[in-house]
């Protein structure tokens, strides 16, 4: 079961534009602002590059709660937002990659859910 998944299928045209920019806006801003804003950051200062870089995702992947195979993939994404941190200096890198990331995936899901419908 996915919770986007049974949402985009179930909800209305409202819930998918709702959806839609909390994805792609509040998500991006606060979860880069947490995650590699902050915890990376935090870590950053103490550790190294690498271990702060998968410290960082390792957090960001489990609490996106996702089954385990999506895990891996969801903190491999965590982990590259942290080295977009690391390079740029700053969270418009990863807080954009982040956003175009997540619309890329939810317009992909509402078009196919659209064509089985359809």
């Amino acid at each position: 079961a996915n919770r986007i998944l049974e949402l985009v299928s179930s909800g209305g045209t409202w819930l998918v534009v709702l959806l839609f920019l909390l994805a792609t806006v509040w998500a991006p801003v606060v979860e880069e602002a947490i995650f590699r804003g902050a915890f990376y950051r935090h870590l950053r200062g103490r550790v190294g590059m690498i271990a702060a870089g998968l410290g960082s995702a390792t957090v960001f992947a489990a609490l996106h709660g996702y089954m385990v195979e999506q895990l891996f993939l969801v903190g491999l994404l965590g982990f590259t937002f942290a080295l977009m941190r690391e390079w740029r200096g700053s969270l418009i890198g990863s807080m954009t990659a982040h956003c175009v990331h997540n619309a890329t995936l939810l317009t992909l899901l509402i078009a196919i859910l659209s064509l089985a419908d359809g």
